[in-house]
């Protein structure tokens, strides 16, 4: 039962130090269970097991709290209570010592006469109860609150549930001390017939041994008798409690058995110092009452603050950690970036040698070749200014079409002329040209690269003309729909097998990297058409 303590451990004597604490029989059992707990907390505690040292420090308390030391009692149930709220244990594990806890938080300051901080401390054990048995003990100690404080309802709706719930749960012992509790209240509406209840309730905890519970029938039986002036009666039932307060080494069952004894004599100075006693006591108490009060909210607070720390301390850590994540995830970003660039200066630089080498080979085949059979008609054949001419201006022509292919190109005014051109540079008396549609396209509705793009696959289809096809006749045809561009290629030359060669290749990569696409159809003798989508 949580109420009683979460605390079993399969050595001998652990079980046999737990039954002294809860059920005392002897005078030697509570000290010699409060000393061994407290070394237990110890070992616990040395070894970081936190919740095992939480469950012996309140078999501590307990024991304290029994042998009258409610003070050190409160301390050893506040401090466990500090280590509980301070750590993160699984609901599983803390919601029983929670009620354990709090539920011996309210029993002390029920004997410290702190009855309001009692049952606010039972009202808090109550929203931890699980267990049937658990509901019993918090009501039974509640109930009493309530009647301590002149709050009979309460106390009968909580003593009614006690009653029938000890009965479904057959545990004679719960039964015994709400049937006793239950005697009590009708004894304070009086109601005689509580003085039956409550010898009911003893008679059960004969049966069971129950020593703790027989005492204090036996004296709520010893006052019941003196508030009616019964004194033989008073009297034995005050000596038996006295004898089982003496049996249980309980200072402060015998204080107050002793009490009762005390106001059945009839002398006068003895009553006069039980009354200092008493009110030296009650100012002590409210003293004491005061002091824990202050104590707890200031370790309370204290509690508070290191939380407070520590949750700070947690969201600086998690603050330093993002940044770093941070920091790592923008190197690495950094580092994709270089990589990449660094790719694309490679890719680039790669490309302008390709171009320059081809450039290069071509300078030396077509140009350089020509002007070195030039030289040596010059030097050794006697060829007319005219076919001199001629062949210079071949020369030239290719020398023309080479810058024109690697040259700096201006496609942003009046592109449809700078294409026209292009076309056109390509006629002579065996070649015509025909443009078709070309100045009905908005030009300004594409963008450089793509315009650039178009110019050099259609200066590729022209060279690939010029030099493979033996064409006479080449229509271009250009068809705009929207942002679309559709331009068509024809020419009447003798076709050939297709196979991606150098300039086809080219004029397809250029379209691919803008996003768009061309398609070749060709056959020997039946010319060449290309289609140009972007």
């Amino acid at each position: 039962m949580a109420c009683s303590a979460v605390f079993s451990q399969n050595p001998d004597s652990t079980a046999l130090y737990y039954t002294r604490v809860n059920y005392p029989t002897e005078a030697s059992h509570l000290p010699s269970g409060y000393f061994y707990y407290l070394k237990q907390k110890e070992n616990y505690l040395n070894n970081g097991d936190t919740l095992k040292a939480i469950d012996a420090q309140r078999m501590a308390a307990i024991a304290s709290f029994k042998l009258g030391n409610f003070n050190e009692s409160e301390q050893l149930t506040v401090e466990a209570l500090g280590w509980l709220q301070a750590g993160t244990f699984p609901k599983e594990y803390q919601q029983p010592r929670m009620l354990g806890l709090y539920n011996q938080l309210g029993k002390i300051y029920r004997n410290k006469a702190h009855f309001s901080k009692a049952l606010e401390y039972y009202n808090l054990a109550l929203t931890h109860v699980e267990t049937v048995s658990d509901s019993i003990t918090v009501y039974n100690n509640r109930a009493n609150i309530y009647m301590d404080l002149g709050e009979y309802p309460p106390a009968e709706r909580d003593l009614q549930r006690a009653i029938a719930m000890s009965r479904r749960s057959n545990d004679t012992l719960l039964w015994a001390r709400a049937l006793n509790n239950f005697g009590v209240l009708k004894l304070k509406y009086k109601d005689t017939g509580g003085a039956e209840d409550i010898q009911k309730a003893l008679t059960l905890r004969k049966v069971m041994g129950n020593k703790e519970g027989m005492y204090s029938s036996y004296r709520h039986l010893a006052l019941f008798a003196l508030s009616e002036k019964d004194t033989v009666a008073a009297y034995t039932f005050a000596t038996s409690s006295l004898i089982i307060a003496q049996e249980l080494n309980s200072a402060s069952y015998l204080l107050e058995s002793l009490s009762i004894l005390m106001d059945l004599k009839n002398d006068t100075l003895v009553s006069q110092y039980k009354t200092l006693t008493d009110s030296l006591n009650l100012v002590k108490q409210e003293e004491q009452n005061l002091y824990a009060a202050m104590r707890f909210d200031v370790e309370k607070e204290m509690l508070n603050t290191r939380q407070a720390l520590l949750d700070v301390e947690k969201e600086r850590n998690q603050k330093i950690l993002i940044l770093i994540i941070s920091v790592l995830l923008l190197g690495v970003f950094v580092l994709i970036i270089t990589l990449i660039l660094s790719r694309i200066k490679r890719i680039k630089q790669a490309e302008v040698l390709k171009t320059e080498i081809r450039f290069s080979k071509k300078v030396h085949d077509e140009v350089a070749n020509d002007v070195y059979q030039v030289m040596t008609k010059v030097q050794f054949e006697n060829e007319s200014h005219t076919e001199l001419l001629d062949d210079l201006e071949a020369i030239y022509n290719k020398t023309r079409d080479i810058s024109k292919e690697s040259g700096f190109l201006d496609v942003t005014n009046n592109f449809d002329r700078v294409l026209q051109d292009l076309l056109w540079s390509y006629k002579n008396k065996n070649v015509t040209v025909i443009t078709r549609n070309i100045k009905k396209i908005t030009w300004n509705s594409f963008s450089e690269n793509k315009k650039i793009t178009i110019y050099r696959v259609l200066q590729e289809l022209m060279t690939n003309m010029k030099k493979h096809s033996n064409a006479s006749i080449v229509v271009v045809s250009f068809h705009q729909t929207g942002r679309n561009l559709e331009i068509i290629y024809k020419d009447n030359g003798q076709g050939c097998a297709l196979s991606k060669h150098t300039g086809l290749h080219n004029a397809e990569s250029r379209m691919h990297a803008m996003k768009g696409s061309i398609t070749f159809v060709s056959k020997k003798e039946k010319g060449f058409q290309a289609t140009l989508k972007i």
